[in-house]
């Protein structure tokens, strides 16, 4: 069921909607600082993993050496999963808020 006329009088043909911001570029821009920030993260996590299983010294002050892994893997499972959750909280709101709009507007979150 299209609409053709905004008003009445106005349609889309005699005056078409303009783009009056285009936030393309910055959400590009601040997706890859995002993967640079995460990347550079994890590539220290992997550098202190490989330090800490290359070096047989190594070991928490108040932990033994097993446990000083264990404690590590932990760690490592903790910072992947703040990674992850950075990134699913806002996707979840907005699919939360979008559930209130028309279905059009919708799909822009479906993916």
């Amino acid at each position: 069921m299209p609409k053709t006329e905004l008003l009445p009088g106005v349609t889309t043909t005699e005056c078409p909607p303009q783009v009056t911001c285009d936030a393309r570029a910055a959400i590009r821009k601040a997706r890859r600082r995002v993967y640079v920030r995460d990347g550079i993260q994890l590539g220290l996590v992997a550098a202190v993993d490989y330090l800490f299983f290359h070096w047989p010294q190594s070991h928490i002050p108040f932990l033994e050496r097993g446990s000083s892994l264990l404690f590590l893997q932990g760690m490592n499972a903790l910072i992947v999963a703040d990674l992850w959750l950075t990134r699913a909280l806002p996707k979840w709101r907005a699919r939360r808020i979008a559930s209130t709009w028309a279905p059009t507007e919708r799909k822009k979150f479906r993916r």
